[in-house]
């Protein structure tokens, strides 16, 4: 009985001890948990930036053609709100300034300086990686050269480039960059010109293709190209063309003997371009006015502006056929 009186009266005292002013201790525990939440969000935490690097002021008459990455990693110690606010406040950039430095000589990214650039007042700058950078400098230069225009495809049947050839404006371009780079660049070329199926005179701006250093420049960026092209004569074969009879007598049946033609059409290319894709349909003809199938009649074309047309035969075979008699009408009948 000791025992279970002990077992009951402890059990009792824990029951108080859970339940005994339960809503303080609720309390208790929210501002337990609050205060956890504040003090990990403003802990001093280490943490790694990417920043974008640029480099400004080059010695005049000088161009940097050293290795340097477009950001570098930049590892900060601070409270963890004064981070997030530097990211989202300020647009992170550092500059490697060379108004100081010669060819040959290292630029070392100090983390005081750093931190002023940043704007980072209460955030500390462990390390740059990389910590520093080899300075290379070369002579500037300028040269002009002139602008080429690669052609792919061939114009429309019956169309090649006049004697002009191809027009650029302007015809040469100024090249900017290191001394070393730039004399290496004989001319400049655009993006192809396609002539493919051309049938008329082509103006069309074209970018340049820049040369492969990055650090050399051009005083434009597109060109105008033109293209005149000329129309030549040409020859097409037209066959089974069929032939239109005119003159047959009202009360006959006339038939041309060959029923179909070949035409052969010489001249300007869009005229026996447009001929050869629809040909009239009474282009040949026989007029049988006057004619006797004793003799062969003469086929005709109708006259194309700027087309010579040959018919092959020209002439044809003719006859008529006397359209059959009424069937004879029945006895009796009126």
């Amino acid at each position: 009985m000791t025992t279970l009186r002990l077992l009951l009266s402890l059990g009792s005292r824990l029951r108080t001890l859970v339940t005994g002013n339960l809503g303080l201790k609720l309390v208790s525990i929210a501002l337990a948990g609050l205060l956890h939440v504040v003090v990990e969000r403003d802990s001093v935490k280490d943490s790694e930036l990417a920043v974008p690097l640029s480099v400004t002021n080059v010695a005049k008459n000088k161009v940097f053609v050293g290795e340097a990455p477009d950001a570098v990693k930049v590892r900060v110690r601070g409270r963890r709100g004064a981070i997030q606010q530097l990211l989202r406040d300020h647009a992170l950039r550092l500059s490697m300034d060379l108004a100081a430095y010669r060819d040959g000589e290292r630029f070392v990214f100090d983390p005081r300086t750093v931190e002023v650039q940043l704007g980072a007042g209460q955030i500390e700058v462990l390390a740059v990686e990389p910590p520093s950078l080899l300075v290379r400098l070369d002579q500037a230069a300028e040269v002009t050269v002139p602008v080429e225009v690669p052609i792919s495809g061939e114009p429309a049947p019956g169309f090649h480039q006049s004697q002009k050839g191809v027009v650029v404006e302007p015809m040469r371009v100024k090249v900017f960059g290191p001394a070393s780079q730039v004399r290496l660049v004989r001319s400049v070329r655009t993006n192809p010109l396609d002539l493919h199926g051309a049938d008329h005179d082509i103006r069309v701006l074209l970018r340049l293709v820049p040369p492969g250093d990055r650090r050399v420049q051009l005083s434009v960026e597109e060109v105008v190209v033109e293209v005149a092209l000329e129309e030549r004569e040409m020859v097409k074969t037209l066959e089974n063309q069929p032939v239109v009879i005119r003159g047959c007598p009202a009360d006959q049946r006339c038939a041309v003997t060959p029923a179909e033609v070949t035409i052969r059409a010489e001249g300007l290319a869009r005229a026996v371009t447009a001929l050869a894709e629809k040909p009239p349909v009474n282009l040949v003809f026989a007029d049988l006015s006057g004619a006797t199938p004793e003799n062969p009649v003469k086929l005709s074309v109708h006259p194309l502006p700027g087309v010579t047309l040959t018919l092959q035969p020209p002439v044809a075979k003719w006859s008529m056929l006397r359209e059959s008699a009424p069937p004879p009408s029945a006895p009796g009948a009126p």
